[in-house]
């Protein structure tokens, strides 16, 4: 899990998404990840492109992406995201929901 704060730029989402790369290393498998962004302000177009980076490079060790956010644009730009990649991803506007969902190995 990792939370992102205030404006997101690319270079604080590659540094946060960095610290998610030693859980894959470690764990033999794929994980879920979550991403607490209920604190986020906004974000630049280039960080939502180094999103679609690095999921690119990982997606084969990730599982699903289960985002945190009330903002309803961002659900649907999960959505757009989550079709274009073909990786399981979903947002979510409640923590507890994301986490249960992250955690099922059945659904998708």
């Amino acid at each position: 899990a990792t939370e992102l704060q205030g404006h997101l730029t690319r270079d604080h989402l590659d540094q946060a998404l960095a610290r998610l790369v030693p859980e894959f290393e470690r764990i033999d498998g794929k994980v879920a990840v979550l991403i607490d962004c209920s604190a986020m302000a906004g974000y630049d177009l280039d960080a939502r492109h180094a999103f679609v980076e690095w999921n690119s490079q990982w997606r084969s060790r990730i599982r699903k992406v289960a985002i945190v956010t009330s903002n309803r644009l961002y659900h649907v730009v999960i959505s757009g995201m989550a079709l274009a990649s073909g990786q399981a991803m979903r947002g979510f506007a409640d923590h507890d929901q994301a986490l249960t969902w992250a955690s099922d190995l059945t659904s998708r």
